[in-house]
This record gives structure tokens, sequence and C-alpha cells, in this order.
């Protein structure tokens, strides 16, 4: 019960973890109230908050989401395992800008 009673020292414990040179925090909440909070108690600018889940929501979509902004950001996501069991398959992508081949649909006019 003392951390009901005493100060929480939030923007402590962020500097401090930064410190250790953690530069990426995933939120796992039920909002992203404390990754704004965190926010402002970090030193670095490049330091990333990614809330897990969003108020008011899709939880599916808003994890997946935050999976996406991980992997951006440069954090190992495991996309084979995410994907595996759903039929999901790798589609080669030119390496040209459409190397030359057309994929505009025709004008019909009007």
């Amino acid at each position: 019960m003392r951390h009901v009673r005493e100060a929480v020292r939030f923007a402590d414990a962020v500097a401090f973890v930064e410190g250790r040179g953690v530069s990426v925090f995933v939120e796992i909440g039920p909002d992203g109230v404390l990754s704004g909070m965190a926010q402002q108690s970090v030193a670095s600018e490049s330091a990333v908050f990614v809330p897990l889940l969003r108020k008011n929501r899709d939880e599916a979509s808003t994890a997946v989401t935050a999976l996406g902004r991980l992997h951006v950001t440069g954090v190992t996501v495991d996309w084979a395992r995410f994907f595996e069991g759903s039929g999901a398959r790798r589609v080669g992508l030119p390496t040209y800008a459409f190397q030359r081949e057309r994929f505009w649909l025709e004008s019909v006019g009007g």
C-alpha cells in the first residue's frame, strides 16, 4: 500500500530507464496516457513511445498498428510468426518503378 500513499516518481523512473540506453517504450495499458506523459520526461527527442491499446479503438488493429510502428522504428518484429497460419505469403515487387509495365487503368472517357 506504500505506492498509494507516497508520491509516484514517474518522470524519474522514465529518465532512469532512458539513462540505461532504452529509447523505445511500449505502453501496455488501456490507453496511451502514460506515453504522452513519458514523452515529456525524456531528454532525447528520438525516444519513441508506442501505446499498445487505445481507448474506444479496435484492439486488434491498434495492436497491429503498434507493431508496425515499432518495426519502422527499428525494433525487430518476427513477421513470419505473426502471419503464421494466415495464408499470407511474400510477393516479389519490381526493383525499378514498374519495370516499364503499365499498371494504370485505361480511361473510358466521360
